[in-house]
């Protein structure tokens, strides 16, 4: 069994060492990593090529020479991929001796696994800390007791972690042969056709150190700081991503919904229908006014739809502070 890891990079000189590192002192040794850099203009590539040319390991080292956005440059990156197994690596967190060992095993305990997804040990840049990431993104065993759980779930906010994940070059066919949606990230896509192939699988032990500081592009458990506030009920919706709600949701359902035609299944494409309708109920909270924008919070309280089209255990909460903060400012 070939293992590839797929790891983008974007100005990563910091840590991608101790992350390659990490990699090549697995238990179960990888035999391919494939490393797409998105046009860095510090040390990221010649840290890496040193790394790597001391390892037995064979690599391919590509980089963009324009941005292309983390999104296509992991699908790119997946795509040279080789592995009967792909592992998917952040250039900054630090995996765990074990994680290749224990994730191949539950590839071979289970023959219908396309897709594996972990815990992870949320830490600081210094490594401190022990946070569990499923707990952070609400995850609940039950979301996995079967597919129409899954797909509600996943429709709800996605669990699966990139940075925590490998795939069977199976799955890779499946979404490589037909086009993506561009606006959802590759990890919550791929998770949700692993799903719908029933194949999603989870192995709730933390098996990498989750890297958590100012660069990352995504993140987890972040603190409302004072900038963080001052965005949330900035004027400016195109500018961050705290000010906006509906515009990030919308985009990434109608890409399922397109999706879920294909299989003409008519009770998840109930399901999908009922998420965008709850979306499509705050697509103007952006600039609105603050009543109509509560009373759209409060008839969804009274009917129980956040609990119905969120995980997040404080989606109640959310929603008015999103109704509060980005109504139209007097």
């Amino acid at each position: 069994m070939k293992i590839s890891v797929a790891m983008c990079t974007y100005f990563g000189e910091e840590f991608v060492k101790e992350q390659l590192d990490s990699i090549l002192n697995q238990s179960h040794k990888v035999d391919e990593i494939i490393i797409c850099d998105d046009s860095s203009k510090d040390n990221t590539l010649t840290i890496c090529e040193e790394v790597l040319k001391k390892n037995d390991v064979s690599y391919i080292i590509k980089k963009n020479k324009n941005n292309l956005g983390f999104i296509k440059n992991f699908y790119q990156c997946l795509a040279l991929c080789t592995g009967d197994i792909i592992f998917f690596s952040d250039q900054d967190d630090v995996w765990k001796p074990n994680k290749v060992e224990k994730i191949v095993q539950v590839f071979n305990d289970n023959a219908d696994a396309l897709l594996v997804f972990t815990d992870a040990d949320v830490v600081n840049q210094n490594l401190e800390g022990n946070d569990s990431l499923l707990n952070g993104v609400s995850f609940d065993r039950h979301f996995l007791d079967n597919t129409e759980a899954e797909i509600n779930s996943l429709l709800n906010d996605n669990f699966v972690t990139g940075a925590t994940m490998a795939i069977r070059k199976e799955l890779k066919d499946i979404v490589i042969s037909n086009a993506p949606c561009k606006e959802c990230p590759h990890d919550y896509w791929l998770a949700f056709m692993a799903a719908l192939n029933k194949g999603l699988y989870c192995c709730e032990e933390p098996l990498i150190y989750y890297r958590q500081h100012d660069s990352n592009t995504i993140g987890i458990n972040k603190k409302y700081t004072f900038n963080r506030l001052k965005k949330l009920f900035s004027s400016d919706s195109q500018k961050y991503l705290e000010n906006q709600y509906s515009e990030l949701r919308l985009p990434v359902l109608y890409g399922f919904r397109r999706e879920l035609e294909k299989v003409n299944n008519v009770q998840y494409l109930s399901i999908v229908d009922q998420k965008i309708k709850f979306w499509k109920d705050r697509e103007n909270f952006f600039g609105g006014s603050l009543i109509k924008n509560l009373l759209v919070v409060l008839r969804s309280l009274m009917k129980g739809e956040q609990r119905k089209n969120r995980n997040a255990r404080n989606a109640v909460l959310m929603d008015f502070v999103k109704a509060l903060a980005l109504a139209k400012k007097i």
